[in-house]
């Protein structure tokens, strides 16, 4: 089976504040100065996080890495349009081809799926809305990794060293700035994170794809 690559990369949207639970300081502060600076810092990590969550983000580029082809990135400022546009693309995925992440099954196609409901936009009538994968359509890397062990957590960076492959030169908390900064500079970096989840399927999966996608 031949990887189809995807990754994804979001931030969090100018409304996130109003979709956060307010923050409550713990009742035996009574010093004005120290409840400000707890419920500040509280809203910061919660800012920070909105890039995690479907209520409080926004997908800003899709890329998605083929056998034998360049890059492709899916953007649009209309987030309707880049989901449109990006399940139009997933369609043509082709029978000999695997759809390949890294924590796709927790993290891409969650966000995917929730945005979409969010925004209106249809979800084609492939995508397993339980979750329930079949084997033989998506290969996940960070399942792959667990072995079987749910409580198990790796990240990219760390599982491409341990594999003797070049690790990250970022992250993606660094994408949001990036991508309003210098946009040339995001792109690499989604394409860096192809490569690696393209050579990381190879390396741990590569011989014995078809068996595991069958």
């Amino acid at each position: 089976m031949k990887p189809f690559v995807i990754d994804l990369e979001t931030a969090g949207r100018p409304d996130a504040a109003s979709f956060l639970p307010a923050v409550e300081p713990p009742a035996n502060y009574r010093d004005q100065a120290k409840i400000h600076a707890y419920v500040e810092e509280r809203r910061t990590k919660q800012l920070e996080a909105a890039a995690l969550s479907a209520e409080t983000a926004r997908i800003l580029c899709v890329g998605i890495l083929r056998t034998g082809a360049e890059a492709q990135f899916i953007h649009d400022d209309d987030e309707v349009e880049l989901l449109r546009n990006t399940w139009q693309a997933l369609e043509t995925r082709e029978a000999d081809e695997l759809f390949v992440t890294f924590n796709g099954t927790r993290f891409d196609w969650p966000m995917l799926a929730r945005r979409s409901y969010a925004l209106g936009v249809p979800l084609p009538s492939w995508f397993p809305a339980d979750g329930r994968w079949p084997r033989r359509t998506h290969g996940d890397l960070f399942t792959l990794w667990q072995a079987g062990d749910r409580t198990e957590t790796i990240s990219l960076d760390r599982l491409a060293r341990l594999c003797g492959l070049p690790g990250k030169t970022a992250t993606g908390a660094d994408f949001g700035r990036l991508w309003l900064t210098d946009r040339l500079a995001a792109l690499a970096y989604l394409r860096r994170d192809l490569d690696l989840t393209h050579q990381l399927w190879l390396h741990m999966a590569g011989d014995t794809a078809p068996a595991f996608a069958a």
